[in-house]
């Protein structure tokens, strides 16, 4: 069985591609990288698809659509432990 992957994992991948992405090119791009069948989480969310996380990312403002694609929209609540992680 695989590990749940922390979706500031996902933020990350997603913030060095700099470039919006429609959806279903984000969900590619996450099961390039973390697998097909890949479990993740967030602080307050757990046991979630891929399809699942970038909704959660959609709804609550971490993902905002735009006529290129998805962005992302950086909050404060990860922020630090983005930084912690790459730097550790």
């Amino acid at each position: 069985m695989s590990k749940s992957i922390h979706g500031r994992n996902v933020i990350k991948l997603m913030k060095d591609q700099n470039t919006p992405q429609p959806q279903q090119q984000w969900l590619a791009l996450m099961a390039a990288e973390f697998g097909e069948n890949a479990e993740f989480h967030t602080c307050r969310a757990s046991d979630m698809s891929a399809a699942q996380l970038v909704e959660l990312f959609i709804s609550n403002g971490r993902l905002t659509e735009t006529e290129a694609g998805f962005v992302i929209n950086q909050c404060g609540h990860c922020a630090g432990k983005e930084t912690q992680e790459a730097t550790a």
